[in-house]
Parts: C-alpha cells; sequence; structure tokens
C-alpha cells in the first residue's frame, strides 16, 4: 500500500509536469539530469499538484475464436493465423513471375496463396536454386508447414540433398518433419 501511494504521487509529479512553466524571462531553465538519457525528466521540479490527472485508459486486446483455435493447433505457419482471421486472404500478397525464382519469392514471403497460385499455374515443385537447394528446402528452413505440405501434394521430392547433403526431412524442425512424414504415409495410402 505504501509503494502504491509513493508510485502514485509520483506519476502525478511527472505527468503534471509543465514545460511552460520552466520556462523564465531568459529561456528555459535547465534541469539536471542523473540519468544522461535525452529529453530525461528524471529530476522533475517541485510543483504544487493542483488537480490530479485521471489515468490512463488502456483499449482492451480482443483475440478472436479463430485465432486461438489457430494458436491452440500448434501452428507455426503464419498464414494460418492470418486465413482463420480474414478469409479472404486466399489473395497472393502480390503478382510473382511464374517461375521457380517467383516461386521462391512466394515462400520467403510466407505468401501461401501465391504459393498456391503458383504450383496451378505449372511452376515446378521441384525447382532448385544456384545453389542446389529445392524450394522444399527453403519452405523447411522457413518453417513454413501449410507450404511444405502444398509442395509435397504438387510432387516435390523428399530425396533432393544440398550441397551439405541433406534432405528437406534433415533440414526441417521436428515439428514440421513429422507432419511431413504422416503427409507421405497418407500419400503412400491413397
Amino acid at each position: 500500500m505504501l509503494f502504491s501511494n509513493k508510485l502514485n504521487s509520483l506519476t502525478k509529479q511527472v505527468s503534471r509536469l509543465d514545460i511552460d512553466d520552466d520556462m523564465g524571462p531568459g529561456g528555459s531553465e535547465t534541469m539536471e539530469c542523473k540519468c544522461g538519457m535525452p529529453l530525461c525528466i528524471c529530476v522533475a521540479p517541485s510543483k504544487s499538484m493542483d488537480k490530479p490527472n485521471p489515468p490512463a485508459v488502456r483499449a482492451p486486446v480482443t483475440v478472436t475464436q479463430s485465432e486461438t483455435s489457430a494458436k491452440s493447433k500448434g501452428s507455426t505457419s503464419n498464414s494460418n493465423a492470418r486465413s482463420a482471421v480474414n478469409p479472404g486472404l486466399d489473395i497472393p500478397q502480390r503478382d510473382y513471375v511464374a517461375n521457380g525464382e517467383g516461386l521462391r519469392e512466394a515462400i520467403k514471403n510466407g505468401d501461401t496463396a501465391g504459393v498456391k497460385k503458383l504450383l496451378k499455374e505449372g511452376v515446378d515443385a521441384n525447382y532448385r536454386d544456384k545453389q542446389g537447394m529445392s524450394v522444399l528446402h527453403l519452405t523447411v528452413l522457413f518453417n513454413q508447414t501449410d507450404i511444405a505440405l502444398m509442395l509435397m501434394e504438387h510432387g516435390a521430392s523428399l530425396e533432393y540433398k544440398n550441397a551439405q547433403g541433406e534432405t528437406p526431412l534433415d533440414c526441417a524442425p521436428a515439428t514440421l518433419q513429422y507432419k511431413m512424414q504422416e503427409k507421405m504415409e497418407k500419400m503412400k495410402s491413397t
């Protein structure tokens, strides 16, 4: 209680600081600062406090049901939460060139709708960049679950190795690895 009273008193002093009152006839009065930060108000002039300041009001943060369910499912892909909140987000973030480099850009941007559009346009899901890294490698490095599974549906190979001799599964975080292996099993059984 004592701490709270002192804190309220200090808050009132700081919030009631009136710069115009510090101005003397010859300009401004320099306050001595003990912390060295520019524009610091750590040493407020002593003034009488006539009126108390109303407390600041914070706007409540609202989380929608769809955001909560996307988070509770353990989704690591940002596009999942965005799509759940805004169902009209099946529109690509921008127009990508319909080739492997365009697909790489969409993956780097986490643009699931853009990747889907490029794959429908016939871009190769096994495209490799100049360093020999496949788009599936890139996808797992960015931990884009939805995109990784989509690439697998479009025939992306899990056997390609990058310059370090690693397959996409080798590069994937454990959760994504599990989901990719589940997807492989489902694809084999159908």
